[in-house]
């Protein structure tokens, strides 16, 4: 399909216009000097104002500017509002004016960054197996912002000087790597990188140059992509963001092989990996296939930025070669984890979406938090335009039923969309053409639907051509033609992906939800803290949760106003709306399920043993893992990862050390979560410097979990933890650490 830009499409009213509003006022509200102030002090300018805090002012200095970029050109052409135009301009002055400085066609905000990348180059694999740590984070990850914020400010927003400077960017990168062998090249692609592929194969498309080409298939990744080859999911355990933005570039790959790939990887997530909402991962993590107990158990459930890049994976494959699940995922995606990831009044955007019954998201406040949500926020809420049509076939193709305007002059005019959809079923659609026109217009049908009712051209009943997922009128139009039909939306009720007993309900594409107490929103707006993207009030125990009973959902749904459902459950009815409509308050989108109320809770109550333990918490760091331990500034540059299937644990012959947070210096003991070794380790733990324990293992495969006790060490707000191995033995797999009062 080939989708109309956004500079065609104008959105009408409805939720996603009142978003690209709200998205809008929150742009503006960032200073573009105080983005731009990683990459002027990189090049050894003086910024013009001070950079912001949170992880802009932490390692990732510079990932939000290139962010800035994409959204500047998403709403410009979204909105044509000159100022933006004019700050993107101003952008690249200054990017511009930073690359001169250099002199190397370098530019980015990456710590030390001109020095961490050319060090791949001189030194190979020593600095590609150090790649990445701290301070420098993940440097590929944060300078990819800058290229394919560049590239959009030239495809998008079509300023051409913005090609310069990213071509001048490449070929800075161009001519270390040429002495890179494929080992370290491959060695330093462990470390997340976004989607560099994707970048070199757009870069390579706009110049012609076989170069940029065979840079992006130098960063496909073996290591991911050759299980895709083989049609295999070979994704749990793995961090999910750092995978899904290198499919993306697999699906604009010229391979029809590595193209093949992207399409394996999207039915993998979509159809097996992905929650109602159309989000995944759990702790940033694809989880295990069939045991879908932490997206319900955990507060950090399916990332914003994993839906970002899936819906970007989604347009591409699309464009490629259309299926009616592409549109389908999109649809769910957007009316439901998108809409929902942006707080409607101030503009603030949510990291984690937990789907633990009862439980509540944290908001962004527009200068302090700079997460990489809010980056891929503020692109994502422009964009909502792009999806509502396109071309396929020949055919004008309507793809989502929004109020919205599309100027098509290959068509011979504009085509409106008028309809209060989702609230209301009903959908026209105008044709204001400038003289009788003879076309196709493809309407699409969803997954859901059984088709549209009462479909007609000017009041006239017709039936159309009946295509996998559309309809197809062809024939020849009358400028002011209406065709005007119903999409009922029916509720259903689906199950998680593992066949567990929980369901979510929907009405057509619309996950409903249950909006429950306001009480104990710890964190709701976030600061400038590391950790304030995560919602870490209380857990709400699961056995509170009512239960309903496996029946059809038409039969425990009762309609009492548009998008709105009593739910029968055995704790009285539940009121369901829109999931997407409820900020700033607890809520359930799924419902645990049985025939036998009584022992389906007391297996909820067997689940929450572990809510006293959580309470007791102070901090945790889950090892292995990779944001959990950039948030908790992890040093550990001679360990390893051991893994388990979705489980993870480090190990080290040298020390590893993180920072745990201690409020009031209430911490008074360490939960460790060891796994043991084939082979004898050792255990020193220090708090502070202090040796608080040590302790021998003999080999074995035991899981071990060990308290130890602060004494008088650590009594500060926060504490310094390192664990080392002792008399030239490792210390054993230590998959996590929890400080407790």
């Amino acid at each position: 399909m080939q989708f109309f830009p956004a500079t065609a499409v104008r959105l009408d009213g409805g939720a996603f216009a009142d978003a690209v509003r709200t998205d809008l006022a929150y742009v503006r509200a960032l200073d573009p000097d105080r983005l731009l102030a990683p990459f002027l002090t990189e090049a050894g300018l003086p910024p013009r104002a001070p950079g912001y805090p949170s992880w802009e002012s932490e390692g990732l200095g510079g990932q939000t500017g290139g962010h800035y970029l994409s959204a500047l050109s998403h709403l410009w052409a979204a909105t044509g509002e000159h100022d933006l135009r004019a700050r993107l301009e101003y952008m690249l002055d200054e990017l511009a004016r930073a690359q001169d400085a250099v002199g190397t066609g370098y530019v980015g905000g990456v710590p030390d960054g001109a020095d961490v990348f050319a060090a791949v180059g001189s030194e190979g694999l020593p600095a590609a197996l150090a790649f990445g740590q701290s301070p420098n984070w993940v440097p590929w990850y944060n300078l990819h912002k800058t290229f394919h914020g560049l590239l959009d400010a030239y495809s998008v927003a079509g300023i051409d000087r913005a090609l310069d400077i990213v071509t001048r960017l490449a070929d800075w990168w161009l001519a270390i790597a040429a002495d890179v062998d494929d080992e370290a090249f491959e060695t330093m692609l462990a470390t997340e990188f976004g989607g560099m592929n994707e970048v070199f194969s757009r870069l390579a498309e706009l110049t012609g140059r076989d170069e940029d080409a065979a840079m992006a298939l130098r960063f496909s990744h073996r290591a991911i992509l050759d299980p895709l080859l083989e049609g295999r999911d070979a994704l749990t355990g793995l961090h999910a963001n750092t995978q899904i933005p290198k499919a993306v570039g697999y699906a604009i790959s010229p391979d029809d092989s590595i193209r093949a790939a992207a399409d394996v990887f999207w039915r993998t997530v979509v159809d097996r990996r992905s929650t109602a909402i159309g989000g995944n991962s759990v702790r940033e993590h694809f989880h295990a296939l069939d045991d879908f107990s932490p997206m319900i158990e955990d507060r950090e459930g399916p990332e914003t930025c994993n839906t970002y890049n899936m819906l970007r994976l989604t347009r591409a494959l699309a464009e490629r070669e259309l299926r009616p699940e592409h549109l389908d995922y999109a649809e769910r995606a957007l009316f439901n984890h998108v809409l929902s990831a942006q707080h409607p009044e101030h503009g603030g955007f949510v990291y984690f979406t937990p789907m633990r019954p009862r439980h509540y998201r944290v908001y962004s406040t527009v200068d302090e938090c700079f997460w990489c949500c809010v980056g891929s926020g503020i692109e994502n809420q422009a964009r909502h335009g792009e999806w509502v049509f396109g071309v396929e076939d020949g055919a004008l193709a309507v793809n989502l039923f929004v109020p919205a305007t599309l100027d098509a002059p290959s068509f011979g005019g504009r085509v409106r969309i008028e309809t209060g959809f989702p609230a209301d079923d009903s959908v026209a659609v105008v044709l204001d053409l400038d003289a009788p026109r003879a076309f196709a217009l493809r309407l699409r049908v969803p997954e859901w639907a059984p088709g549209l009712s009462d479909l007609a051209v000017d009041g006239e009943p017709l039936a159309g051509d009946a295509i996998p997922g559309a309809v197809v009128l062809d024939r020849e139009w009358q400028p002011g033609a209406r065709v005007t039909f119903r999409v009922p939306l029916t509720p259903r009720a689906e199950a998680m992906p593992d066949g567990s007993p929980w369901r979510a309900f929907l009405a057509g594409p619309i996950v409903l939800a249950a909006r429950s107490s306001e009480d104990g929103l710890l964190g709701l707006e976030g600061d400038d803290e590391r950790w304030s993207h995560i919602a870490r009030g209380e857990l709400l125990p699961l056995a509170g949760v009512p239960i309903v009973t496996e029946a059809a959902a038409t039969e425990l749904l009762t309609e009492t106003a548009p998008l709105r459902y009593q739910l029968q459950t055995d704790a009285g009815d539940v009121e369901l709306e829109p999931f997407a409509g409820i900020h700033d308050a607890r809520y359930t989108v799924y419902w645990p399920v049985a025939s036998d109320s009584d022992a389906r809770r007391a297996e909820l109550q067997e689940q929450d043993a572990a809510l006293e333990v959580d309470a007791a918490t102070l901090d945790r760091v889950s090892f292995g893992e990779q944001q959990p331990e950039s948030d908790h500034a992890f040093e550990g540059p001679d360990s390893w990862i051991v893994s388990d299937g979705d489980r993870h644990a480090r190990a080290t012959r040298d020390r590893i050390a993180v920072t745990l947070r201690n409020p009031d210096g209430a911490g008074r003991t360490l939960r460790l979560g060891l796994v043991q070794s084939a082979e004898p380790t050792r255990l020193a733990v220090r708090v502070d410097g202090e040796l608080v324990a040590f302790e021998s293992f003999d080999a074995g495969e035991a899981e071990v979990e060990l308290d130890v006790a602060l004494g008088d060490a650590g009594r500060g707000e926060v504490v310094r933890l390192e664990l080392s191995g002792a008399e030239g033995r490792s210390t054993p797999g230590i998959r996590s650490v929890r400080l407790l009062r």
